[in-house]
């Protein structure tokens, strides 16, 4: 196998930063590789991306959660405190098989926009009821424009009378 990318990192838990004082927890992954070239083949391989060539960063699926894809560090969405070394050392596995591979993959430079939290916001019911697990309807509207929440995590949004406006969710986060 080719030698990888990167080489050598660092990782560290972080705070939800859409939900301070949760107790929900990411994974930051530092490195003195620049990764910049390997985002266009990651942007082809990964799910469910979206990518901003211009700014260098890369959202996408990174096994079960969401990660953010820069030129020297990786931010993993949802990490368990006891599984972020098994996380840490996954992703980078990933990043490197990609650009081992890159012969084989078709690089995309397909750019994808998110819709804006303001946006989401307006279309979920505004109680700030918390039972999301986000301290606000617009902390859960960031978090779902992230691909890190799931509109059925609010309750209310289940109701019949939210189904329009679910629908409308739905299509804003797949680009429609």
């Amino acid at each position: 196998m080719a030698e990888g990318l990167i080489l050598d990192y660092q990782f560290e838990l972080v705070e939800d930063h859409h939900a301070p004082g949760s107790g929900r927890y990411g994974l930051l992954v530092t490195f003195s590789a620049d990764i910049s070239e390997a985002l266009p083949y990651l942007n082809g391989a990964l799910e469910d991306t979206r990518y901003d060539h211009e700014g260098r960063v890369l959202i996408g699926k990174c096994g079960e959660t969401r990660c953010a894809m820069r030129p020297h560090e990786i931010r993993v969405a949802a990490v368990d405190p006891d599984e972020a070394a098994r996380v840490a050392a996954e992703t980078v596995a990933r990043v490197n098989r990609v650009w081992a591979e890159r012969h084989h993959i078709r690089p995309s430079l397909r750019e994808a926009s998110r819709p804006a939290a303001y946006t989401i916001y307006r279309l979920l019911p505004g109680s700030n009821c918390k039972d999301c697990g986000s301290p606000t309807c617009l902390a859960f509207a960031a978090r779902l424009g992230d691909g890190e929440a799931k509109v059925d995590q609010c309750p209310l949004m289940l109701l019949p009378r939210y189904a329009a406006n679910r629908a409308q969710i739905a299509a804003l986060l797949s680009g429609g």
